[in-house]
């Protein structure tokens, strides 16, 4: 999506441009998939509404798209307790997990009072000046370990496929952060930041699903005068003072700017290939937090202080693999939607998914579209390489688990796998790139298009303001790509 933004808006500039795409659909990780006869989506099936981004670009582009609001039902939660496994409602006035009252009833459903209590002191903890911890020791510590991990720890797995110990909390909610840091407690911060919207609000869909945006971004593009060739790869990019080549299987094309909008590992190789050293993509999932006993956790050196010197040091761009199974399920108990929306799961379950989706009851279209007595699910694998959710049996033990309905696999009526080794855990704009190439996407710009397309439409801007101040090469030899 990074790239199809900036192809568009340099297209509608009048430039000539070229998007160069190795899979056989635009989009990234916004792909169509089809389950018992209905186009869903088998990447980001939503999007954060904190910017207007996405509509935005809608009425900008003039799109044929229609955005819609998830049914109000609202997300659970299902974690393990003594008693087994509990399931409720994401509570309402939480930020990335963190509570603005503790002793709400939604919280102590799933904290129980003992939580409430260990939670409520935070208030009088001192904040001692130090670097900033980890988010899941940072809320350990303030707030209690049934905080850290049955809220944050859950939640910051399912949205962002990485554990809270590998998440710092200026990165992934800079505006709780600053309260944080004027306020000097969580609970003070998480008040001032919470909107009170149910669970699942802040986000907005396309009618028909997400795969719709880019297909018509890309054919605005062309109607600008773009030229999209899918299915074909990059080999290589090179960067000389005034142009860059990118080499493909189908030849070679020569450009004064090239942006890479690509999965961290591949925007690693291409531009290692263009003269810039970054370390290689590693994934950041599955690390256990540590224990509270190992390292006393400490607030940020000071209240009026950036993030740790460590922190500034910008690293490449990390990569992590995210395996979705979609699934159609013929069972009425799943007719009560008994985890409204969907459910996720708290690590310490014994599943193989970290999130279920209830497609079919998050979304109006959907549910329209669907056959009669069908229902549409979405699970997320919670370890993406091990290969699990592949089968029917696989599928009906998960919903069984995380819906409390016992389905069977026979109850399982059609289901679709879709990998991806390539999405990005963590983003890092790149340092040192050569003066015409760019980075675009969730690699330079951090997850969901909230982030993408503003950064896209900005760095497009940037390009035309420096084509329009430099004069063209006399030639730009260029093979043609099939």
């Amino acid at each position: 999506m990074g790239g199809l933004v900036v192809a568009h808006d340099l297209a509608r500039a009048g430039y000539d441009v070229i998007v160069v795409d190795a899979a056989s659909e635009v989009g990234g990780l916004l792909r169509r998939g089809t389950i018992a006869g209905v186009d869903i989506d088998l990447g980001a099936e939503s999007f954060a509404t904190r910017t207007d981004a996405v509509a935005t670009l809608v009425a900008d582009a003039g799109l044929d798209l229609e955005l819609v609001a998830p049914r109000p039902q609202g997300a659970w939660l299902a974690v393990a307790t003594e008693d087994g496994v509990t399931r409720a409602r994401l509570p309402r006035r939480t930020v990335l997990g963190i509570p603005a009252d503790p002793e709400a009833d939604d919280v102590v459903a799933i904290i129980g009072a003992d939580g409430a209590a260990r939670a409520r002191a935070e208030r009088r903890l001192p904040v001692e000046a130090d670097a900033e911890p980890s988010l899941y020791d940072l809320v350990a510590d303030r707030l209690g370990a049934r905080v850290a991990d049955r809220l944050v720890d859950t939640l910051c797995r399912s949205v962002y496929s990485r554990p809270a110990a590998d998440a710092r909390l200026s990165a992934l909610h800079p505006g709780l952060w600053r309260e944080f840091v004027a306020r000097g407690s969580l609970l003070e911060a998480a008040d001032a930041v919470a909107t009170g919207q149910r669970a699942g609000a802040a986000v907005g869909g396309v009618r028909g699903g997400m795969w719709r945006l880019p297909a018509e971004l890309a054919d605005a593009a062309a109607a600008h005068g773009a030229k999209i060739r899918t299915g074909v790869a990059v080999r290589a990019v090179r960067s000389d003072a005034e142009t860059v080549t990118v080499d493909t299987a189908g030849g070679s094309l020569s450009a004064r700017h090239v942006v890479i909008a690509t999965g961290p590992a591949e925007a690693a190789r291409l531009l290692a290939g263009a003269g810039v050293s970054t370390r290689s993509a590693r994934s950041t999932t599955g690390r256990a937090p540590r224990s509270l006993s190992e390292e006393r956790v400490r607030a940020p050196r000071s209240l009026s202080e950036e993030r740790s010197d460590e922190s500034k040091r910008a690293p490449a761009p990390t990569a992590a693999g995210v395996r979705l199974v979609a699934a159609a399920i013929a069972h009425p108990g799943l007719a009560v939607e008994p985890v409204g929306s969907g459910v996720i799961a708290d690590p310490a379950l014994p599943t193989a998914a970290k999130a279920l989706t209830h497609i079919s009851a998050k979304w109006d279209w959907a549910r329209a579209a669907v056959p009669d007595g069908i229902h549409l699910v979405r699970l997320s694998a919670r370890d993406a390489a091990a290969g699990t959710l592949a089968s029917a049996d696989d599928v009906a033990r998960e919903v069984s688990i995380l819906t409390g309905v016992e389905v069977a696999a026979a109850d399982v009526v059609d289901l679709v796998v879709q990998e991806w080794p390539d999405a990005v855990a963590a983003a890092a704009a790149p340092d040192g790139l050569p003066a015409h190439v760019h980075a675009a996407g969730a690699v330079a710009a951090g997850t969901g298009l909230a982030s993408v397309i503003p950064h896209a439409r900005a760095l497009a801007a940037r390009i035309d303001g420096a084509l329009a101040a430099s004069p063209s090469p006399t030639s730009l030899p260029t093979h043609p790509v099939s």
